[in-house]
């Protein structure tokens, strides 16, 4: 998909952001109360965005965010999304992250000019070096989630099957120029004021895996995925998540980076099945400020790559929080649900 392509659906998606809120403020006295079962319908932009099942219409959002990460320096990227919902416990949604500034590393090969020698004698050596060059307006893939949502009195569960559309560049890390996909179980055990979470699944690129952190590098070949951890409640509807993660590679790995890792002679490498392995934390935090308005940030320490990612952005939500259902949902319900 060229860039050009990609730049008119940014518009577009940002313009179905603006004739959703629209309709919202045309419709907003007959709007039902949303729902308290219904699941987060997108995924990264927004996390806190759910809307009535009983208004079948689209949802959109999107997202602005700064990352640095202690590898490959600053990103500024936006995520623009959109979702629809067709019932109480089935959605679809549909987003893409575009690069605005990046640092990533190009190589340089110098020829040097020197007079020809005699015949037979050896060509003049060839100097190739790396830099780290800016990158400005990079696509990344498209991704395509389903959700199908199930919830008991003490326990909600989330099945999300996943795929990328390849969008990206893949000699930037961007992209692994295929279709990839990932399922996932996310399940939710619910306390007074807070939850326990448990990811366990798997697919073929780490792209799909622990979306909420910006990596400098995506894989092609299989693994299997975790994540346990907590969320807690805060005061003024805020949530704060804490989670340990483990990603293993099943099998032979490719891998797409920004930078050369150390080891490899090339930013593509190919090697055996720990290539790809990634464990840490990652610690997230969202404060509401409207019902349209989220702040969220996040910080992720990769113990096996020894790196430290950190990310602050802000997420606009066409059809956001309705104030009625705050008042109708207890302190617990509004956690799990936002």
């Amino acid at each position: 998909m060229t860039k050009s392509v990609l730049i008119v659906a940014l518009f577009l998606l940002a313009g179905s952001a603006a004739a959703a809120q629209s309709a919202a403020h045309g419709d907003s006295q007959q709007q039902r109360v949303v729902d308290p079962d219904m699941p987060r319908v997108l995924v990264d932009v927004p996390n806190h965005a759910s809307f009535s099942s009983r208004l079948r219409i689209l949802n959109a959002g999107v997202s602005l965010t700064s990352v640095h990460d202690s590898s490959a320096g600053w990103y500024t990227l936006v995520t623009p999304a959109m979702a629809a919902t067709f019932s109480r416990h089935y959605s679809l949604d549909i987003s893409i992250q575009v690069y605005l500034y990046r640092l990533a590393e190009s190589e340089t090969t110098t020829v040097p000019t020197v007079p020809p020698g005699p015949p037979g004698s050896p060509p003049p050596p060839v100097t190739t070096t790396s830099q780290l060059v800016a990158h400005k307006f990079d696509p990344g893939d498209i991704f395509l989630s389903g959700h199908a949502f199930f919830a008991s009195q003490r326990m909600t569960e989330t099945l999300s099957p996943s795929i990328t559309l390849p969008s990206g560049d893949t000699s930037d890390g961007l992209s692994t120029g295929r279709v990839t996909f990932d399922l996932d179980s996310h399940s939710t055990f619910r306390l007074h004021s807070s939850a326990f979470l448990l990811d366990i699944g798997g697919g073929d690129s780490t792209s799909l895996f622990n979306r909420v952190v910006t990596r400098d590098y995506t894989s092609l070949g299989y693994l299997a995925h975790f994540q346990l951890g907590g969320m807690l409640a805060l005061p003024g509807r805020s949530t704060f998540q804490a989670v340990a993660y483990e990603q293993l590679p099943l099998g032979d790995s490719k891998i797409y980076a920004t930078l050369t890792r150390p080891g490899y002679p090339a930013k593509t490498v190919v090697s055996g099945r720990s290539v790809s392995e990634d464990n840490g934390f990652t610690n997230s935090l969202s404060v509401p400020l409207t019902g349209h308005w989220t702040l969220q940030g996040y910080y992720n320490r990769s113990l096996r790559l020894k790196t430290d990612t950190v990310g602050m952005g802000i997420t606009f939500i066409a059809r956001g929080q309705s104030t009625r259902r705050k008042q109708r949902l207890s302190y617990y319900d509004q956690l799990l649900k936002q």
